[in-house]
């Protein structure tokens, strides 16, 4: 974390003052001749309270908003606070919003076995929708030609592309997307090229066409590695979750998750997978790990958590 303080006299004496917040800096935060310096120089100072380094700036404006950023609350502060069932009815009911046509696509983030999939899936079904008619559903890698070709083929549907990261490396494959999630009334998509390209029944494709369905993205990737045109042109939803979270979520969801094992072992399978966590690095706690543990619990092995661990902890 980084704090901008500058030269001031209080009392006749030269101290730092944090430009967010007024604050006097302790003696042993700033050395007095560094805060000399920054006076006769007209300067600030940027202090990085992780590592205890300290810098004279310039005053810029681009200081001063450190300043002011430095004195507001991190966003990510509140992103791990929130309840993870508030997180997927929300996700619900963006999903909802983009079947009903309201807008054109949805980015969704999040690490992986927490059922972001499932939820996408689940709810399109529940609105009536018939996946492989009104929405399909695409998974792996995915070229700017193929991506071209499967907007074509389903130009009225839902399309959901799960784990396609590939497309938002290709220059002209993120060009296609742009097309086809701006907010004009009509949104026509082109791909020109000196071979013509064929669909799935070996008919050419033409150049250009009008696109008038959706577009659900669902990746493993941190939202601040894709593509900003394509985010800027989309709703998004950060599904990444702290280990705390990630276990309210396994409470949240043990009666519907593995009917047939009963709730007992479901509950032991989750304070095994706890202890693990508090005496092992590298555990992997997600839904998917849940339903192992829970299957392992259920078979009353007498060594059951060694064997929740063989399975959950990568070796």
């Amino acid at each position: 974390m980084q704090k901008v303080f500058e030269p001031a006299r209080v009392d006749g004496k030269l101290v730092a003052r944090n430009v967010a917040t007024g604050e006097v800096a302790p003696d042993s935060l700033i050395r007095y001749i560094m805060i000399n310096k920054a006076e006769k120089a007209n300067q600030v100072l940027m202090v990085d309270t992780d590592t205890g380094r300290v810098k004279r700036l310039a005053r810029t404006a681009k200081t001063q908003k450190a300043a002011e950023d430095a004195s507001k609350m991190s966003f990510r502060n509140t992103l791990d606070k929130r309840d993870p069932k508030v997180m997927f009815d929300n996700l619900e009911r963006l999903t909802k919003m983009v079947g009903r046509g309201i807008q054109p696509s949805l980015v969704v983030t999040g690490m992986a076995g927490m059922g972001k999939t499932h939820i996408i899936k689940e709810t399109l079904k529940n609105m009536g929708l018939k996946e492989s008619t009104d929405f399909v559903h695409f998974k792996g890698r995915a070229t700017a030609a193929g991506l071209f070709i499967t907007l074509y083929e389903n130009s009225d549907a839902v399309i959901v592309l799960d784990d396609c990261d590939s497309v938002f490396k290709d220059d002209d494959a993120v060009n296609i997307l742009k097309a086809a999630l701006d907010s004009y009334d009509t949104r026509r998509i082109s791909y020109i090229s000196s071979k013509p390209l064929k669909d799935s029944y070996d008919q050419a494709v033409p150049r250009h066409f009008e696109f008038t369905g959706k577009i659900i993205f669902i990746s493993n990737i941190a939202q601040s590695k894709l593509d900003e045109a394509v985010k800027s042109r989309s709703f998004v939803s950060d599904i990444s979750m702290n280990t705390t979270q990630m276990f309210t979520r396994m409470e949240q969801l043990m009666d519907k998750m593995e009917p047939r094992i009963p709730t007992k072992a479901k509950q032991e399978a989750l304070k095994c997978m706890k202890e693990l966590n508090e005496e092992f690095a590298g555990v992997e706690i997600n839904l998917r790990s849940f339903i192992k543990a829970a299957r392992v619990a259920a078979m009353g092995f007498d060594n059951t958590k060694d064997m929740i661990a063989e399975q959950i902890i990568p070796a």
